[in-house]
């Protein structure tokens, strides 16, 4: 959705309130999960924030109680959310967000000195809440942004499929200007199999996204009926190229089953995940095969690799929006740079996925613009 307004609604909240920091958080499509939609006084680095199921932490006790919530002492088990941690802040009030019909997220500020919020802040914040959720509500369906926007929301939900014996754990970042063709899928097969997917559509706006909707539903089709990841990617690349022939796009597919101690993945010229092993404090690239992009060639060979994921290891696997940069001018820097370095050095098989999730982004974004689109999904395999 067009958060442009509502970021500066976010704003407006943070300036009447006198609070050092003012957050809001969206439900997903499924209803289930909150997600960080816009925040005021924490930079850029708020959007690293956890994905929060409702009824856990600060937020989630927000929307699982419909009604305000004070915390006056700010720690690991009252909010799950480090950033506000790292930050400083010390007292934090929330309330629901309603939409037209129901809960559509939660609104909360902060405050670094050691204020206590009272009833009265509670009852303002709950106006701020309702005009928010009124603008909410009032978004135009005729707007090509938005409808991206939506699409991508209703394809890439915050709430990964629990799969046994792993954790998992996702973020999507919309770029700040026109919106890319990245996306993640997560996906369960009859025979057992879990497959994850990350993939970029080359170009920007609907276009790009409608074209990553097509082969986010032809991957999982060409999946249930094949096995190997390189057949599957050959099978999409033929499609591609015949219907979309004017477009290309980057993609790695892996496929992994219990006891999940090796992963078969397929790279189609896509950055290669990072893997973290237990004890080891720098996160490296998985040896996978570059591979020719989607969009080229679909008679050329391709080729599905076997890659150990001994437990206690993590795998990162991202899009390049997250390491690469462009210049005024336009050219892309190296993605295997000082950034990527960053995002190494952050990423540790230690932390819990959605931990993980929230380093990386704040290793590789920093507190700048959001220029490309950002996927990221990063999965463990627990001791």
């Amino acid at each position: 959705m067009d958060l442009g307004p509502v970021q500066q609604m976010i704003e407006k909240v943070r300036h009447v309130m006198g609070s050092d920091t003012a957050t809001l958080l969206l439900l997903d499509e499924t209803g289930s999960v909150l997600e960080p939609a816009a925040s005021a006084g924490l930079g850029r680095r708020w959007r690293g924030a956890p994905h929060l199921r409702i009824g856990d932490g600060f937020a989630g006790q927000v929307a699982e109680r419909r009604e305000a919530v004070f915390v006056d002492e700010v720690n690991e088990l009252s909010v799950l959310n480090p950033i506000l941690r790292d930050f400083g802040v010390q007292r934090l009030l929330g309330v629901p967000v309603f939409g037209k019909d129901d809960l559509v997220g939660v609104l909360h500020v902060g405050s670094i000195a050691n204020r206590s919020f009272t009833a009265r802040d509670a009852e303002q914040l709950a106006r701020s809440a309702a005009e928010i959720g009124l603008r909410l509500s009032e978004r135009t369906e005729d707007d090509a942004h938005l409808a991206a926007l939506v699409l991508q929301r209703s394809l890439l939900p915050a709430s990964p499929p629990a799969v046994a014996g792993l954790d998992i754990a996702v973020r999507y970042l919309p770029a700040e200007g026109d919106l890319g063709g990245d996306w993640y899928d997560i996906f369960t097969l009859p025979n057992g199999k879990t497959g994850f997917v990350l993939g970029d559509v080359e170009g920007h706006g609907l276009r790009s996204a409608v074209v990553m909707g097509r082969l986010r539903s032809a991957l999982r089709a060409y999946a249930l009926d094949h096995d190997d990841p390189a057949e599957v990617l050959t099978r999409l690349d033929r499609k591609l190229c015949h219907f979309e022939n004017e477009i290309s796009a980057t993609l790695v597919y892996a496929v992994t089953e219990p006891p999940f101690d090796h992963l078969m993945f397929c790279n189609a010229g896509h950055p290669a995940p990072l893997i973290a092993y237990a004890g080891q404090p720098v996160a490296e690239p998985v040896a996978v095969s570059q591979g020719l992009l989607l969009g080229v060639d679909p008679d050329r060979p391709r080729r599905s690799e076997k890659v150990l994921l001994p437990p206690g290891s993590a795998l990162a696997f991202f899009t390049d929006g997250l390491v690469e940069r462009r210049d005024v001018l336009g050219p892309v820097s190296d993605p295997y740079d000082d950034r990527l370095d960053l995002v190494r050095r952050a990423f540790s098989a230690g932390d819990h996925p959605e931990a993980a999730c929230s380093h990386i982004v704040a290793a590789g974004l920093g507190d700048e613009n959001v220029e490309d689109d950002v996927a990221l999904v990063v999965v463990r395999r627990p001791l």
